[in-house]
């Protein structure tokens, strides 16, 4: 017999070929973590697109998870719409984004489009993959899609009863084993970004969040806290918990727009906490060149809501949005000014700038409320200016043009400001009236009167407005009018439509009759204009007789428009007396 032998030695050599360092993934992928990775580090929507549509047959939770999560960070703007700040920072901060948006920024139109078509695509396919999802998978797609709702890239979250079944199934036992305080975070931010709100959710999910709070970082305590303020939800403990664990672990390293969405959630939770606001402020002036301006409007509103007053704080602010002016948006700069006045803190140098920026161009595609927020706040604060009259003018000749589009409490809000001021313009003013006639069933009685008041101070005749006061006043306004603190709202709109020689009885019978309810906190300014209604309506009476005897013991307390108007009544109806006394203190 013959032997054979078997000869095993590989006759060709193996040589192994190493792994580029820094795979840029362009190449197509062959394995899972190549997929995986290649996912993640997608440069371009239309890179992931080909990776989703290519490979859809190989994707799992993970890739799925991956996808949506990598998505909104490929959403592009136009360059006209973002501001590079690398300039303005000092010692970089490793979570701080070296462009930001500027407010009210829209993605560029073809990013839309194909986002739009993209996140439909993984939303199609997340209920054959949730059931494989662990707490961070449904976090990260919650808060992805939450994002994608925000930019106006998506409407709705179709897979979104899906998602959460996953993390709320037999009690919350997933996110009770395996979640961690940053999924926490991001599934009540994304929850809230995408306007799920629902308090039994919230309220299962609170004693969980009360547990969890010392595990989380300083951000994702904010994220939280952001979140549950937007949803309306979360007790006063667990926001107190979250300002104790914030102040346990310091504000130092949050950055400027963590520290002023943790004011804004507070200010919307309303929980003050003055220690916390106090540190969260020294944190944002510490890093007064990183703050942006949509950081100083937050901080800046959320102050005027919680009572906190540090004008340093309020100095760094408003440096803060004169550097960024430019940049700003019309909302940014109204809401500024709006809340500086309501602080009163006058910062010249912003408010000077801002009147040389609007009267340089003409005022075009503003909004109103815009223009309404301006004209009030430089009104409370006082500015009396040239450049500060110019301005007032300026911006009420450029609400004409929207009146068709003007809503109530804009207009009154507009009309406050300019009676600040002292504006007289008649053109201007009768286009006010014309447009408050149509709008008097939708005013309150403030809302009412701060037209009117202008009006009646500029001398602008506005019978038909009057008359629809009255008639106001008489069927919407008195029957509401159930508390004393109404009762110089309703005399003082009374008189002002009586100084147009309105006559409306029933008006008047009504106002009698709430003042009678409560004659003994009538104030002598009330009396007055009580007589005023009076002689102009015809009407008599013994609370008549009283408030005649009010103004004339006390006629030093009125005011000098009331005062000669009631000079002029007392003159008409022979009531010496009373004539007598304002006059001498009118002389």
């Amino acid at each position: 017999m013959r032997a054979y032998a078997i000869n095993n030695k590989p006759s060709i050599r193996y040589v192994p070929v190493p792994e580029p360092e820094l795979d840029d993934f362009r190449s197509e992928p062959t394995t899972y973590t190549q997929l995986l990775a290649a996912i993640r580090s997608a440069k371009t929507l239309k890179r992931l697109q080909h990776l989703v549509s290519t490979y859809s047959d190989r994707l799992d939770a993970v890739h799925v998870a991956a996808a949506v999560a990598r998505l909104p960070r490929l959403i592009k703007y136009k360059p006209s719409d973002l501001v590079d700040r690398r300039d303005a920072v000092v010692v970089p901060s490793p979570n701080l984004q070296h462009v930001r948006r500027k407010h009210g920024a829209q993605p560029r139109a073809g990013h839309l489009d194909a986002g739009a078509k993209l996140a439909a695509q993984l939303d199609g396919m997340l209920p054959a993959h949730v059931h494989n999802f662990f707490p961070r998978q449904a976090a990260c797609t919650l808060w992805a899609f939450g994002e994608l709702h925000r930019r106006g890239v998506v409407q709705r979250m179709e897979s979104l009863p899906d998602v959460l079944l996953s993390v709320t199934r037999g009690g919350l036992e997933p996110l009770r084993v395996h979640a961690h305080g940053v999924d926490f975070a991001q599934l009540v931010q994304g929850l809230a970004k995408l306007g799920h709100n629902d308090p039994e959710l919230l309220a299962r999910l609170e004693p969980l969040l009360l547990e969890r709070l010392g595990s989380m970082q300083q951000r994702e305590l904010t994220m939280v806290a952001w979140g549950l303020a937007s949803m309306g939800g979360g007790s006063a403990q667990l926001f107190n918990a979250i300002a104790d664990q914030l102040l346990r672990t310091s504000t130092a390293f949050l950055l400027p727009s963590g520290c002023a969405g943790a004011l804004w959630a507070f200010a919307k939770a309303g929980v003050r906490r003055p220690e916390l606001f106090a540190s969260l402020a020294g944190s944002m002036v510490g890093q007064a060149l990183l703050l942006a301006p949509q950081d100083a409007t937050t901080a800046l509103w959320a102050c005027t809501k919680l009572g906190f007053r540090d004008n340093h704080f309020f100095a760094v602010l408003g440096d803060a949005v004169l550097r960024s002016l430019p940049s700003c948006s019309d909302l940014e700069v109204s809401s500024v000014v709006e809340s500086l006045a309501a602080l009163g803190y006058h910062h010249a140098p912003l408010l000077d700038a801002i009147a040389a920026s609007i009267l340089a161009e003409p005022v075009i595609g503003a909004q109103p409320v815009c223009i309404a927020r301006v004209l009030a706040a430089y009104g409370r604060l006082g500015r009396r200016g040239p450049r500060d009259v110019a301005l007032a003018a300026a911006l009420a000749a450029a609400l004409v043009p929207r009146m068709p589009i003007v809503k109530e409490d804009t207009l009154a809000l507009a009309c406050a400001g300019l009676q600040l001021f002292g504006y007289q313009d008649p053109e201007v003013l009768a286009a006010y009236a014309s447009r408050a006639e149509l709008l008097v069933p939708h005013f309150s009685d403030a809302q009412l009167l701060s037209v009117l008041r202008l009006l009646s101070s500029a001398g602008v005749a506005h019978y038909q407005l009057a008359v629809a006061s009255a008639r106001h006043l008489h069927a919407s306004i008195i029957p509401g009018s159930k508390h004393q603190s109404k009762l110089a709202i309703a005399v003082e709109l009374l008189y002002l439509c009586a100084r147009q020689g309105v006559e409306d009885p029933a008006a008047a019978d009504a106002v009698l009759q709430l003042v009678a309810s409560y004659e003994e906190v009538l104030r002598p300014v009330d009396a007055g204009r009580l007589f005023v209604v009076g002689q102009v309506m015809n009407k008599q009476g013994l609370l008549l007789t009283r408030a005649a005897d009010i103004v004339a013991r006390q006629a030093t307390q009125l005011d000098e428009d009331t005062a000669r108007s009631a000079l002029a009544s007392a003159r008409a109806l022979g009531r010496t007396d009373v004539a007598g006394a304002l006059s001498s203190v009118l002389q």
